[in-house]
Parts: C-alpha cells; sequence; structure tokens
C-alpha cells in the first residue's frame, strides 16, 4: 500500500516541474482541437464518398483519430515522473528518504495513475463531443453519448490513456533521459499509424496487435480478436514493461 506522505512527496516533486504542469493541459487543449479538426475532415469526406462508404461510415471511429496524437503527451506524462527526477540528479535522495525501492516506484506509478486518469477522461470526453458535433453541424452522421460504441469510447478509452501513460513511466525507468524516453515512446506508440504502408502481413500484425491499437480496435468494433483478447493485450504488456522497469530500478544504482 501506497503511504499517504510518500504520495504528498511525488505530487510536490511532479508539480515543480513546469513541463508536467504544461502537458496535462496541453493534452485536453490539444484533443479539442483534433476533435474539431478530424470531426471537420470526416465530414468532407462523407459529403463526397460513394452510398456504399457511407454505409461503412463510422462517425466514432472517423472523430477520434486525434486520439493517437494525445496518447504521445499522456505517456509524456509518465516518462517525466521519473525523468524529471533523473535529470535534477534528486533520484538518490528520494530513494534515501523511502527507504524501500518497491514503494518508491508504486508511489510514481500512483501519482501517474492519479493525473493521468483525470486528463485521459477530459481529453477523451472533448475529443468526443466536439468531433460528433462538428460532424452534426456539417450533417454527417454523428454518434450519441448512449450508443455502445460511444460508451466503450468514454469509459475504456481513458483506461487505456492511463495505461499508455504507466507505459511511459516505465520507459523512463528504463532509460533515465527524458529525450531518450519519449523518443521511443513516439516510435513504439505512431507505428500503428504507419500500417498502410508496411508489407500487408507486417501492416495487419501492427494494426490487429500492436499494444496501443489494439484496445481501439476493440473499441471501434473492427478488431480481429475478441474484446478481452484486445484489452489483455495492453493490459499485460504494459504490466511487463512495468516489471521489467522494477527489476532494472531494483538492481542498479540511481
Amino acid at each position: 500500500m501506497i503511504a499517504t506522505p510518500v504520495l504528498k512527496a511525488e505530487w510536490t516533486k511532479f508539480s515543480s516541474v513546469r513541463a508536467t504542469m504544461v502537458l496535462s493541459p496541453a493534452a485536453v487543449a490539444m484533443s479539442a482541437f483534433l476533435g474539431w479538426m478530424f470531426g471537420n475532415a470526416a465530414a468532407i469526406d462523407y459529403a463526397t464518398s460513394t452510398p456504399q462508404e457511407r454505409l461503412d461510415f463510422s462517425p466514432v471511429e472517423s472523430g477520434m483519430r486525434g486520439v493517437f496524437l494525445v496518447q504521445l503527451l499522456i505517456a509524456g506524462i509518465g516518462v517525466l515522473v521519473v525523468s524529471s527526477e533523473y535529470g535534477s540528479g534528486t533520484m538518490a535522495a528520494s530513494m534515501a528518504a523511502v527507504g524501500r525501492r518497491s514503494r518508491l516506484l508504486a508511489a510514481k506509478a500512483g501519482m501517474t495513475v492519479l493525473t493521468a486518469l483525470p486528463v485521459s477522461v477530459a481529453s477523451v470526453v472533448l475529443m468526443f463531443t466536439v468531433s460528433q458535433s462538428t460532424l452534426a453541424s456539417s450533417g454527417a452522421p454523428a454518434a450519441m453519448p448512449g450508443e455502445p460504441i460511444a460508451l466503450r469510447i468514454l469509459f475504456i478509452g481513458p483506461v487505456v490513456l492511463t495505461l499508455i501513460a504507466l507505459f511511459g513511466l516505465a520507459l523512463g525507468f528504463l532509460l533515465r533521459g527524458t529525450a531518450a524516453a519519449v523518443n521511443v515512446a513516439i516510435a513504439f506508440l505512431l507505428l500503428p499509424a504507419l500500417s498502410d504502408v508496411m508489407p500487408a502481413a507486417v501492416g495487419g500484425f501492427v494494426e490487429s496487435f500492436w499494444p496501443n491499437a489494439a484496445p481501439f480496435k476493440a473499441i471501434y468494433g473492427s478488431s480481429v480478436l475478441p474484446e478481452p483478447a484486445a484489452y489483455g493485450i495492453v493490459v499485460v504488456f504494459v504490466a511487463v514493461m512495468v516489471a521489467v522497469a522494477f527489476a532494472r530500478f531494483r538492481n542498479r544504482d540511481a
């Protein structure tokens, strides 16, 4: 169990880093902009589409395409929870103050969840609202909040983004530097966006089984996997990453 004083100390350190306090509102603001941008683009595409394309049109999937960009900022929150301490040279002092490395990692994971989850909720809700309003105002089909696909993106989407923040946390422990961890996160998380230019077999695998792509495929109802398996991919992946990060953190100097 994470002691409250340790969490308070983590919040003090987290809030003292300017970049961390900028990322959270930036993620929410970008969600609104991307919701409008992709909602508008989807409305234009719908207006010029064929009858068959209109039947296949998914307003939620089309309007929420910006989530793959917002997740980069969410991952950055997790990275900075750790890398800011390595960068400032205070990690050794934190370990001495807490006493146990497992407790320190748990506190940082808790801080990541407590920060990333509300940001993820706000980002997803705002992107959904703006994108669907933009589609509706342009005369294109739009999803209502009570529809099954809308409920999945509104309730499961923030959980997936929070898991991605924990992935960023693991990278921070493994790589110890903000630039290195952020660059690896960007390359890893944006890979599904390049699936169309990959060889068919590789692109199909990445699009369907990549940890940050599989759950959203399930949310949109287009996964080749059963929903539990698709969601399980990202859960297991993040759990393994955090376990590896802890093993590395436990066995080396600060």
